[in-house]
């Protein structure tokens, strides 16, 4: 694979990205300031933090938007990780007040992950793998758009588009995840584009920021076997 393969494709329901890790030592100082961050006394930011469950995920961020300045120890990095990390570990608003919120507005959203095909014999939205190709040791990241429902019935389509999966391998129809973007409207089916009620609406990353995806994980003693 040369380099023009790598970076991200779009198709018409997903992406595939495939890229080199991180320089470790872009890798190192991104994670110092990430730590010193999260020092900050503020509950919000560790748990945030915490919610990576390996540096492995962090790394997948290293060279994008969300990471922006985490090559230079400056209080301006440090002021810019920070409003990300809080942005992390902010509680989940409603669909009904997110719907409410003017376009491009950044929100953190859960519910139940759905395929936008679910008469696809596989559930797979979303995986993390690798591959080897001249020595060189390559990430893929593959997503689909999906579906995310809340409880009250409620739906929401995410666009993968620049997306990241940031604390699992893999992400499948009928598991919870927490959604991170922009909020946007979209055409519910083949309706005229002046057909106002058809809009849904929508999630996807924004001008200066990545969609981020966390799977909820079950507590620690839940996974106990």
């Amino acid at each position: 694979m040369s380099e023009a393969d790598q970076g991200e494709t779009i198709f018409d329901d997903g992406f595939r990205r495939v890229t080199r890790g991180p320089a470790p030592l872009a890798l190192i100082r991104l994670r110092e300031l990430l730590l010193d961050v999260a020092t900050d006394g503020a509950d919000v930011t560790r748990a945030a933090l915490e919610g990576f469950h390996s540096w492995r995920f962090v790394s997948t961020l290293c060279g994008t938007e969300w990471a922006r300045g985490g090559r230079r120890s400056s209080l301006a990095a440090r002021r810019v990780l920070r409003r990300r990390l809080r942005a992390l570990g902010a509680r989940p608003i409603s669909f009904e007040a997110a719907s409410a919120l003017p376009i491009a507005s950044p929100v953190h959203l859960e519910g139940t992950v759905r395929s936008l095909h679910p008469g696809r014999a596989t559930s797979h939205i979303w995986s993390h793998s690798a591959m080897t190709t001249h020595n060189v040791r390559l990430d893929v990241e593959e997503g689909h758009d999906f579906l995310l429902v809340e409880e009250t019935g409620r739906t929401t389509r995410v666009i993968a588009a620049r997306g990241h999966l940031i604390n699992a391998e893999r992400l499948d129809a009928g598991d919870r995840a927490s959604v991170f973007g922009m909020t946007d409207l979209m055409l519910d089916g083949p309706h005229s584009a002046r057909d106002q009620g058809s809009r849904v609406l929508a999630l996807r990353a924004g001008d200066d920021a990545p969609l981020l995806v966390r799977l909820a994980l079950p507590p620690p003693a839940a996974q106990a076997p």
